[in-house]
């Protein structure tokens, strides 16, 4: 193997550079060399897509918008526009990417594009509308087409041909409004670690990482040395996802393959050290939602929306938030949203883990920018019965029956009851955002910004772990010195014991000052406990490897490399065909240890390839 066999990936590849713009400017609206499979495509037999055709659906559900009227999530006065908003199409919406040289030159376009098509009758619908709170110009929008419009109507041809070869070169990616905002609530710094718990198709996921490279495109700085780690449940979903964040080039990125609300805990080793928890800075809780604000792009759900969607996805949604704070560092951001207007989606999971970490956890009130408009929070909200029967304003109103089966009602679906419910209720409707279609011409969306504070109280499943483990040793240190075996587990046992008589008893109370002692005494101690690394950990994944030493000296004598980048180079176990480049983010994930390796799908950028 030569080291002329190696050769870099071109630092442009697929970018769009200020001449190619000019080039594709010119070439707007003509056949291009894909003509042939386009041709192809339209011989093929019609997909059953007929659901994006709104003529084909009655936009009406009543129990949907008893349901909403209900809530009182706007005013009598505003409901009727809400409607109106829900039933028309969505706009057309663009981001454009700052990493690609042809951004400047799209900005002045677009600029120039809404002085010539403004005022004329004919021309504005194809005026396009930047979205101020959005900084650099880099977001904009076509009030006057719809997305099914652009892609059906004969007479927006050319700028659809337009959008497509912007797109086909990572110049822009098309992404709704509302799905801009929660990215750009995370405040993202070049440095920081961040974690996408829920990913998929990936627009958030690549938003962010733009996010991260803004200074360095800015300022032709540093790169950046974070890290954005995206997750994904489904397989395809997740190379999908890989797909379309590598389209960026960049060595912040990585994709792991896993079920969110049980994602591992990662543990980095430290010279001298024990192992200590790998945490991070931000995290981004886009979770599964039954979607019903997406109607003006879906307007199949007018038809298919039930009050179990939200109801069955309740208990997920908090599993994955809980997950989500269990990960976040002391000090960091969680910003949590939905793509539903309902409130068991929405303020009820963030009342429960306000409610359940107590201090440790904080609502901050989002980020003033510029042009955003959104309703408050709801501080109170009931909840249906799923087959459409009487509305419960507390869980003591909820029947036996409601209470088992399936899709049961539970506690965590109401408002809070109890000490501190007040000051949680008023937290949520001020601090919370709900962003309903007709404020700003957009689909429905929901976000909240949480900070971790305190480190949390582990889980039930955390501390029956803790307290095999001191059994464990306990034993082994007894036998060791002599002493009776079983005593040791008798007296675990009795501390157990008293350890959860004593919880109970300060949970139930709330007042006392020696109970509330007793309560923080033992959350600390498990909270230290905790953050002690278990045993038998492995390594995080086992499809990327460090290079090997005859590989690396090849390719560092060849293109004289700095020594201290070998640690940042890895490639795929089995395959030498490729190397990786890892930010210093992405080498302390691949460096960290888990219990279980993880199925990654990709880290970092390739940087050389035979």
């Amino acid at each position: 193997m030569g080291g002329k066999g190696w050769r870099g990936k071109r630092k442009n590849r697929g970018k769009g550079s200020a001449a190619q713009e000019e080039r594709q400017e010119q070439s707007d609206g003509e056949e291009d060399g894909g003509s042939a499979r386009k041709q192809a495509r339209k011989a093929e037999p019609a997909r059953n897509d007929i659901w994006r055709e709104a003529g084909s659906w009655e936009l009406v559900n009543e129990a949907y918008e008893a349901y909403y009227q209900r809530q009182k999530i706007c005013s009598e006065e505003e409901w009727p526009k809400l409607l109106q908003a829900l039933r028309s199409g969505l706009p057309v919406a663009i981001r454009i990417n700052r990493m690609r040289l042809g951004s400047p030159l799209l900005s002045k376009r677009l600029h120039e594009m809404k002085q010539i098509c403004s005022g004329d009758e004919a021309r504005e619908q194809f005026a396009p509308v930047r979205l101020s709170w959005f900084a650099h110009d880099l977001a904009w929008h076509w009030p006057g087409l719809e997305r099914r419009t652009v892609k059906k109507n004969k007479q927006n041809a050319q700028l659809k041909t337009y959008l497509m070869n912007r797109e086909r070169s990572g110049l822009i990616s098309r992404q709704e409004v509302v799905s801009m905002i929660p990215p750009l609530f995370l405040s993202v710094e070049p440095h920081h670690m961040v974690l996408d718990l829920c990913a998929a198709p990936g627009s958030k996921t690549s938003q962010i990482l733009e996010i991260m490279h803004w200074p360095q495109d800015a300022e032709n700085s540093a790169p950046p040395q974070g890290l954005v780690l995206a997750n994904e449940l489904q397989w395809k979903r997740a190379n999908m996802l890989a797909h379309q964040v590598q389209r960026l080039g960049s060595p912040c990125a990585a994709v792991v393959n896993m079920d969110a609300q049980f994602f591992p805990d990662l543990w980095e080793k430290v010279p001298g050290e024990e192992s200590r928890p790998l945490r991070f800075d931000r995290i981004l809780c886009d979770v599964p939602c039954s979607g019903d604000g997406t109607m003006r792009k879906t307007p199949y759900i007018w038809k298919s929306w039930t009050l179990r969607d939200g109801i069955s996805l309740h208990i997920r949604q908090l599993g994955i938030l809980y997950r989500g704070l269990d990960m976040l560092k002391v000090g960091g951001r969680l910003v949590y949203s939905t793509c539903s207007l309902n409130p068991v989606e929405d303020e009820a999971v963030i009342a429960a883990a306000l409610h359940r970490h107590g201090d440790a956890v904080a609502l901050l009130p989002p980020p003033d920018l510029d042009g955003l408009c959104a309703a408050n929070g709801l501080e109170r909200w009931v909840i249906q019965d799923p087959s459409g029967g009487a509305f419960y304003e507390s869980y003591d109103d909820v029947p036996k029956e409601l209470r088992e089966g399936k899709c049961k009602l539970l506690a965590s679906m109401f408002p809070p009851v109890g000490e501190g419910a007040a000051g949680i209720g008023s937290s949520v409707q001020k601090h919370c955002r709900r962003f309903l279609p007709h404020l700003m011409d957009t689909g429905g969306f929901f976000v909240a910004v949480l900070e971790k504070r305190a480190e949390l109280r582990p889980s039930a499943k955390a501390r029956r772990e803790d307290k095999r483990v001191q059994i464990q040793a306990s034993k082994a240190a007894q036998q060791q010195e002599g002493a009776a075996p079983g005593s040791a587990e008798k007296s675990s046992e009795g501390t157990k014991a008293s350890d959860a008589d004593g919880q109970s008893s300060a949970v139930v109370s709330g007042t006392g000052s020696e109970n509330s002692q007793a309560m923080t005494n033992s959350v600390t101690q498990q909270t230290i406990a905790s953050t002690s690394a278990p045993q038998g950990l492995k390594g995080i994944t086992k499809e990327y490897v460090k290079l090997g030493e005859d590989m690396w000296i090849e390719i560092r004598d060849f293109y004289g490399l700095d020594p201290a980048v070998r640690s940042r180079m890895v490639q795929r176990n089995g395959s030498d065909q490729r190397v990786f480049l890892l930010s210093e983010g992405g080498e302390r994930l691949l460096a960290s240890e888990a219990k279980m390796p993880t199925r990654m799908v990709l880290c970092g950028v390739i940087a050389l390839e035979k």
